[in-house]
This record gives C-alpha cells, structure tokens and sequence, in this order.
C-alpha cells in the first residue's frame, strides 16, 4: 500500500516538473523583440495658416436669370463664358430640364453599348440598385428632397445596366425614343440668351465669396503683420457678385509664429506643409519673406507655392504643419539602442542567436530612433527582429 502510494506521489511529481517545463517554454522568453520597419518621421511646428491668392470677383450688371455653365471649382479660361443670362426663370427650368434629358439619353446609349454580357457583374449592379434604394428612401424620410431627383436618375441608370446585363434591351428603343422628342420640345420652347457672364482671367470659378478677396492682397504681402492679421476681418461684397476667379499662378500661405521661430528660416527655403487638404496632402512650398512686428514678438512667415485644385481654391485658412526636413529610415524602439566597444548599436535575432549590428541613426525622440537604411551585411535590415529587453545580451548568446 504504502509503495503505491509512493509510486503515485513520484508519478505527480514528475507530470507537475513536466507540465511547469512546458509553461515556461510556452510563456517565458529570454528576449522581447520587435520589427525594424520602414517609417518617416519629421520635424516641424504647426500652424494656421491664412491663404492669400490673386482672385477676381465675378460681377453681372445684366438683369435677368444666371445659368451656369461650369460647375463649382471648375477650370475656366481667360474670355471663356462662366454663365448666360436669361430673361425668366422659365428659361433657366428649361435649361435644367434639358441637361437632365439629354443625361438620360446619354446613360441609354451607354447601356446599348454595354454588349460583353459575360463582363458583366451583376452583384455589383444589383449593389448599386440596393444603395441609390435606400439612398432614395433616406432622403425621402428625413426630408432631404434635394438629392431625390439625382438619386432617381442614379437608381434609374442602375435598374437600366441591369436590364441590359441579363440581356433584356427590347424597350430602351421606345425610350430613346421618347427622350428625343422631350429634348426638341424643350429646345424649341427655349427663349434667346440676353447676355452673359466671361472670365476676365483662367483659374478656378466659385460661386461663394467669403470677403476677403480684396482684403487679403497677393501684391502687398509686406502688409501681412502679426498686426494685420490679428485685425482681419472680412467686407461685405456688392450684390452684383455672382462668384469669383481663383488665379491657378503661384499663392501664398500667411502663418503668425514667433521671433525665435522665424529665425529659423530665410528667403528662398524649400519646405513642405502638410494640410487636411485630401486633394493635396503635402504641399511643396518656399519661403517668400518673413515681416517682423515692432511692437510684438511674433512674426509672419509667407510660404509660396504653385499648386492649385478645386479644394484648395475654396479654402481660406486651416491648421497645417511646417516640415523644414524629412527622416526616412527603419524605425526601432529607443530603448533597443546599445554601445558596444564604443559602437552605437542594437542587438537582433538571427536564427537562434543574438547578433549585435551597428546603426546609423538619423533622428531620434525619447521613444524611437530612425536608423539610416543600408541593406548591406552586418547591417540592420528590414524586419529584423530588435531586441528591445533581454539580460546578459552579448553577440552570439543561443536563445531558445
């Protein structure tokens, strides 16, 4: 009995040992690592920076109803015509309908020519029929009548692709039809242009004026103090001011900083900004000159640059970030950072060994460090794994 009892306590022992080995093997590792990954860090200050630009407003002193003919944000050149100008808002309804008729014409011979029926994909058409539905009814629902004739149009187009996706195109004749005799209605019922509205310059077209087009002068940036920029206000534009022109040349970026800031940089720096401008992410810019205050201790940057698109020629100021100079490189945990017989280095697992490689780095923080990319042997690589926590770490140890 008592051998038994023995052997029963000898057989525990050892499944407890074994079962503790394997904990520790599954939970226990001498060292932490993480991945050198590529990455690009940078040093600037941020900003609000104001935008200046050469625009011109657009009058009409013509009575009558405008029709637009280029949309909001659009390019036009210099004589090119912005609007006509009709005598009744009947003329300018007319004008809408017929846009939206021969849209419709347009989407059918379109889907006639739609031919590859085995390229088709219907789960995508029936996706877009799903969404311009339910679109439809949101709109309906909360009241949002505005997109309900583009949604329609939208869900109509759909609905039309589909039909000719499972080959049934027998009735688009009837509506072809149909439309072209609406569109020589509505174009025989349409009364004379009046007059119209041409671009005095090429560059943008907006519609919207927020008044500082004739506040903020592209020709008098030495007027752009701290002072100035603390007083600016906007003017209230005449009522013949339909929109205005936003020169596609180079404009400027105005940004109040402070005296030590501006030290920093002279006339002629190329830099980048950084913006939440979807459309232009990143802006290359130069310094054009920095005015000084005599009663304060700021001073205004003005940074030129030479892009222009729709969104930035609508935006008048916002929060961006001055990056005078870029680090790329392998970005690793500070704390990885050794020195080893006078070298600056860390220590990585190859294989089951720890390695030491020496590094060159580019920037650091009190978190991480940018080490210069070299992709040579005994250099630090990408994704090697850097130990980043281990004891008695010395070049060759095995790990298991």
């Amino acid at each position: 009995m008592k051998k038994n009892t023995l052997l029963k306590l000898v057989i525990a022992f050892f499944a407890i040992a074994f079962l503790m080995n394997q904990a520790i093997s599954t939970f226990y590792k001498p060292v932490t690592t993480e991945s050198a990954v590529f990455y690009t860090a940078n040093n600037g200050f941020k900003i609000t920076g104001v935008i200046i630009r050469n625009e011109i407003l657009v009058t009409n002193n013509h009575n009558g109803v405008l029709h637009f003919l280029i949309s909001d944000g659009e390019r036009v050149s210099k004589n090119g015509t912005i609007a006509n100008i009709y005598g009744s808002e009947a003329a300018s309804i007319t004008l809408s309908q017929i846009e939206s008729v021969e849209n419709k014409i347009n989407d059918i011979n379109d889907i006639l020519s739609f031919n590859d029926l085995e390229a088709a994909n219907l789960e995508l058409i029936n996706t877009r029929v799903n969404k311009n539905l339910n679109l439809l009814i949101m709109s309906t629902v909360t009241d949002n009548f505005g997109d309900i004739p583009k949604t329609s149009e939208e869900l109509l187009f759909a609905l039309n692709r589909r039909q000719a996706a499972m080959g049934n195109t027998t009735s688009f004749a009837g509506q072809l039809d149909a439309l072209n005799a609406q569109l020589a209605t509505l174009k025989a019922g349409l009364t004379g242009v009046i007059g119209d509205v041409k671009a005095t310059q090429s560059g943008y077209f907006l519609s919207k004026t927020d008044g500082y087009e004739t506040v903020l002068n592209a020709n008098k940036l030495s007027n752009i103090t701290p002072e100035f920029l603390n007083s600016l206000s906007a003017q209230n534009n005449s009522n013949n001011v339909v929109g205005k022109i936003v020169s596609d040349y180079e404009w400027y970026i105005a940004a109040r900083v402070s005296i030590s800031e501006s030290h920093n940089y002279k006339e002629g720096d190329a830099l980048k900004i950084y913006t939440s401008v979807k459309s232009s992410p990143v802006l290359p810019v130069t310094v054009k000159q920095i005015n000084s205050s005599n009663t304060s201790s700021d001073a205004v940057i003005i940074f030129a640059c030479n892009e222009m698109n729709a969104e930035l020629a609508s935006m008048r100021s916002g929060p961006m970030t001055v990056v005078s100079r870029e680090y790329s490189g392998l970005k690793v945990p500070k704390k990885a950072l050794r020195v080893v017989d006078g070298q600056k280095g860390v220590y990585i697992v190859k294989g089951m060994q720890v390695k030491f490689v020496p590094v060159e780095i580019l920037y650091s923080t009190d978190n991480m460090m940018i080490c210069n990319k070299l992709d040579a042997d005994g250099q630090l690589r990408l994704y090697d794994q850097v130990i980043v926590r281990g004891r008695n770490l010395y070049d060759g140890k095995i790990i298991g």
